[in-house]
């Protein structure tokens, strides 16, 4: 995975969070990001970035 790859991972993972976060809180994006060993998104191992993407993604399509 390039330097590129990596940060548009991050920036599509941040903004899908920033979505969870505004709809119902900080705490689910969180419990998201401890099922695969992260405490933030800068922490997370990239072998997890698909995972998240797609779950907090889903989250968040539930919610609107």
């Amino acid at each position: 995975m390039t330097m590129c790859d990596k940060q548009n991972w991050i920036i599509n993972i941040q903004n899908a969070a920033n979505e969870v976060a505004a709809l119902v809180g900080n705490d689910e994006v969180m419990h998201i990001l401890k099922k695969y060993g992260a405490s933030s998104i800068e922490n997370l191992s990239p072998c997890y970035f698909t995972e998240v993407f797609d779950e907090l993604d889903f989250r968040a399509s539930e919610l609107r």
